[in-house]
C-alpha cells in the first residue's frame, strides 16, 4: 500500500470512529437537554394550573394535554412519570406521550392533575436538530479529506517524481542521477543521501565491469597460449604417459575457456550490455539451431518432433536468442538418452522444448541455479544463462518433470 493512501485510510478510520462517537455522544446530550426542557414545561404547566385553581377556582382541562379533576383524599396519587399511547382522531393513529401525575392541596380539597407531553414532537426536534448536524459533520469530513488529499498529494509530488528517477536509474546511463529538491528537510536529506551512494555505486559498478572485462580478456589469452603449445606437444613423439597426461590438459584448459567465456557472458547479460531494441523470429533462429545440431541428433539415434504453428516474436538481441536456443537444444541432446525424443513446439505465444532422459533430481527451482549439474562433464552454466537471458528480457522460463522434461519459455 503506498504510504499516501496508508494516511488516508488511517485518516478516514480515525475520522469515522471520532465521527460515530460524537454522533453516540451528541444524541444522548440532545436527548437529556430534551428531557429536561420537557420537566421544565411540565412544571411551569402544573404552577400555571395551581394559580388558576386558586384564583378563579376552575378546572383547567384541555384533552388530551390538560386533565385537572376533584378527588378525595383516599385517591390520592404520588408524583409519578410515565409513557402511554393515546389515539390522535385528527391523524387517526395512535402517539406517544409521557404523563405527568400529582395530587395537590388547594384550599383543603385534594386535585389531581395530569399533564402530558407529546413525545413525537421531542422526537421530531431531536430528528431536526441531530440530521443537519450529522450532515454537516459528514461535509466537513468530505471537505476536509479532499482538502487534505490534495495537499499530500502537492506535498508528495516531488518525491514520487524523485521515486520514479530512482526506479528508472541504471548503471549502464554515465548520466548521474537527477532528484528533484522539495523543500522538506527529511526528503531533501534522503534525496542527498541517495545521490551520494548512487554515485559511490556508479563508481564501483565501473571499476567491477572494466576489471571483468579485463580480466576475462587477460585469462582467455594464456588459455589460448597454453592449448597451442599443448597441441604442438601432440605432433611430437611422446611416451604413452606423457601423451595422456598432455591430453588431459588439453581437455581441462578448454573447459576452463569454456568456463571463463560462459561467466563473462553472464557478466555482459547481468550488465544489460546487449541491445534490444528490436523485435526478433525465435522461430527462424530455432530453424537455424536446429540445422546445426542436426548431425549431434544423428549420431545419439535421437528423434525430433518440430511442431511450429506460428511465429513467437521477442525483443531480444540476436546473439543471445542463438545462445539461448544452442543452450536449450544441447541440453536436451546431452541429457536424452540412445534412441530418445525430442519434441519442440512453438507459437506465437511461445516455445516448448521437451525430451526423453534419465531420472533427474532437479525441479523448476534448482535446474537454473549455477553450477548445478548432475554429472561432472559440464559447468552447470547453460540453463543458468538461458534463465538469465529470459530475466533481463521480461520473459519467464519454466521447467515440468513428467512424460518428459519440458522447458517453456513465454512472455512473463
Amino acid at each position: 500500500m503506498k504510504f499516501l493512501n496508508k494516511i488516508n485510510l488511517q485518516y478516514s478510520i480515525t475520522f469515522t470512529v471520532l465521527l460515530i462517537l460524537a454522533t453516540i455522544t451528541g444524541y444522548w446530550l440532545l436527548v437529556k437537554i430534551l428531557k429536561n426542557e420537557m420537566y421544565e414545561d411540565i412544571y411551569e404547566k402544573e404552577y400555571a394550573i395551581i394559580q388558576e385553581i386558586k384564583s378563579s377556582g376552575t378546572l383547567p382541562n384541555l384533552y388530551p394535554i390538560i386533565e385537572v379533576k376533584k378527588i378525595d383524599k383516599e385517591q390520592a396519587e404520588a408524583k409519578s412519570y410515565k409513557e402511554l399511547y393515546l389515539n390522535d382522531e385528527a391523524e387517526e393513529e395512535e402517539e406517544p406521550y409521557m404523563e405527568y401525575t400529582n395530587s395537590v392541596t388547594i384550599n383543603g380539597q385534594y386535585y389531581l392533575i395530569k399533564i402530558r407531553h407529546s413525545l413525537l414532537e421531542n422526537n421530531d426536534l431531536l430528528m431536526a436538530i441531530a440530521l443537519p448536524l450529522l450532515i454537516l459533520l459528514l461535509l466537513l469530513f468530505f471537505i476536509s479529506y479532499v482538502v487534505t488529499t490534495k495537499l499530500n498529494k502537492t506535498i508528495w509530488r516531488d518525491f514520487e517524481f524523485n521515486l520514479k528517477e530512482i526506479e528508472n536509474f541504471s548503471f549502464n546511463k554515465t548520466k548521474p542521477l537527477s532528484l528533484r529538491q522539495t523543500k522538506i528537510e527529511e526528503f531533501d536529506r534522503l534525496n542527498k543521501t541517495i545521490k551520494a551512494l548512487t554515485k559511490k555505486l556508479q563508481q564501483d559498478y565501473q571499476t567491477l565491469k572494466e576489471f571483468t572485462e579485463n580480466a576475462s580478456h587477460e585469462i582467455q589469452t594464456p588459455l589460448s597460449i597454453i592449448l597451442l603449445n599443448l597441441e604442438e606437444l601432440l605432433q611430437q613423439d611422446l611416451p604413452k604417459p606423457a601423451f595422456e597426461k598432455v591430453v588431459s590438459s588439453i581437455n581441462n584448459v578448454k573447459r576452463l575457456s569454456t568456463l571463463n567465456k560462459s561467466l563473462l557472458l553472464l557478466a555482459r547479460i547481468e550488465n544489460k550490455q546487449f541491445q534490444t531494441d528490436k523485435l526478433i523470429s525465435l522461430s527462424q533462429v530455432l530453424n537455424k539451431k536446429i540445422e546445426d545440431f542436426t548431425p549431434l541428433i544423428q549420431k545419439k539415434n535421437l528423434t525430433l518432433d518440430f511442431k511450429k504453428n506460428g511465429d513467437f516474436m521477442v525483443n531480444l538481441d540476436n546473439e543471445l536468442a542463438g545462445i539461448l536456443i544452442n543452450n536449450l537444444l544441447s541440453n536436451t541432446i546431452r541429457h536424452n538418452i540412445e534412441n530418445g525424443k525430442i519434441i519442440v513446439e512453438i507459437d506465437k505465444s511461445g516455445l516448448k522444448i521437451c525430451n526423453t532422459g534419465n531420472e533427474t533430481s532437479l525441479t523448476n527451482k534448482t535446474i537454473f541455479n549455477r553450477f548445478t549439474k548432475e554429472n561432472s562433464q559440464s559447468y552447470g552454466l547453460g540453463l543458468a544463462i538461458v534463465k538469465q537471458i529470459c530475466d533481463s528480457h521480461h520473459l519467464q522460463v519454466s521447467f515440468v518433470k513428467d512424460k518428459y522434461y519440458c522447458f517453456t519459455i513465454n512472455h512473463g
